[in-house]
């Protein structure tokens, strides 16, 4: 069950009890008080309708901004031609050394390094969302998990060396790459999942510059 459907189906037993509830408690009540009591439920229902409007008005907001990124992800030709650009580095034999190089500051204008920054900006912003929930995760995690996946693991000559300069570069993706490879396999050794946890504790200390990029 999804996180909406769970706080909708909250709100809908919430709706159907507290009324009948407080009416019965209202019965209950001293007949002088039976005018305190109806406005305290009142009150009750209404701040739990204005927190049921505020969810689904987030909810309605995260929703549509998710599938704007996923139109736009779509209708970016930049975003196609610089991927195409990217697979070519990939599949290349000499990948790390011509990441190294287009890490570089002195390389910034080369269109090779200039595709690998576009496409790790577009998931750095995409990344940032998520992590302020202004994207909807479990939507993107489903269709775009093994890109992501697999970007920070190719690229990470590259992200690493850019660290080096700047420590926070990077840092939302990397997280978030890391925190969809978990959810998606099983590690069964203890060993791994440990690792696993430290690294990601590192990752995140990124954010507050309390880790260098010597300890990646």
């Amino acid at each position: 069950m999804n996180k909406r459907n769970l706080i909708k189906k909250i709100f809908t037993v919430w709706f159907a009890i507290i009324p009948a509830v407080g009416v019965y408690l209202i019965a209950k009540l001293d007949a002088s008080l039976y005018a305190s009591g109806a406005v305290l439920l009142s009150a009750v229902l209404g701040v739990s309708a204005a927190l049921a409007g505020m969810f689904y008005q987030r909810q309605t907001a995260k929703e549509k901004n998710t599938l704007d990124f996923q139109q736009k992800l779509k209708d970016d030709k930049d975003y196609l031609k610089h991927t195409i650009v990217l697979s070519q580095i990939i599949h290349s034999l000499e990948r790390n050394k011509i990441l190294l190089e287009l890490s570089k500051p002195e390389n910034s204008n080369d269109p090779r390094g200039v595709s690998v920054r576009y496409v790790l900006n577009t998931w750095e912003q995409a990344a940032n969302a998520i992590k302020h929930k202004l994207y909807d995760e479990a939507f993107l995690y489903s269709s775009h998990k093994s890109s992501v996946i697999d970007l920070s693991l190719y690229l990470r000559t590259f992200i690493r060396e850019r660290q080096k300069k700047n420590v926070s570069l990077y840092s939302d993706f990397s997280l978030l790459a890391l925190k969809w490879t978990i959810k998606r396999d099983s590690f069964e050794s203890q060993q791994t999942k440990r690792e696993l946890k430290r690294i990601f504790k590192q990752l995140d200390k990124v954010k507050s510059g309390k880790i260098s990029a010597l300890q990646k």
